[in-house]
């Protein structure tokens, strides 16, 4: 009867620590899926420009080249110099460096891509076309 009612608990603690395993599965499942299509949804705003998606860990080297606007201007729209310390800094770093809340950084940068947007459009990208295949002589055959 010992045997039994030990079993049963054995069984009791078991089923227990599988209810909670799949919580924590079904915890990390749902916490997965949400970050992926966040990841989505920054990448669609990224790929169309939009200046919304920058983020306090970008550094200003990453965001010159996912807006196509040139670093030096970046810079001086922070009033910094550009300088091989400041190449590696993420916007955390710099809001610390000029005593500024990282927001203002990052609104002061998406003012500045703005304007310089507007100040200089880009044109359509050219869509390559394929090349005509150009016929190649037969090996051993020559055109005269």
């Amino acid at each position: 009867m010992v045997n039994t009612r030990s079993e049963r608990t054995r069984l009791g603690l078991l089923c227990l620590l599988l209810l909670v395993m799949l919580g924590v599965l079904v915890f990390a499942a749902v916490n997965t899926i949400q970050a992926a299509r966040m990841f989505q949804q920054q990448y669609k705003a990224v790929k169309a420009g939009d200046v919304s998606a920058i983020h306090p860990w970008m550094t200003i080297h990453v965001i010159a080249n996912i807006y196509h606007v040139p670093e030096d201007y970046l810079y001086s729209s922070l009033t910094l110099k550009d300088s091989p310390a400041l190449h590696h800094a993420t916007l955390y770093e710099i809001a610390g460096r000029k005593r500024q809340p990282v927001n203002q950084i990052i609104h002061t940068l998406q003012q500045a891509i703005s304007t310089y947007r507007r100040t200089h459009p880009r044109g359509p990208t050219p869509t390559p076309t394929p090349r005509a295949r150009q016929a190649s002589p037969a090996p051993g055959r020559v055109h005269t």
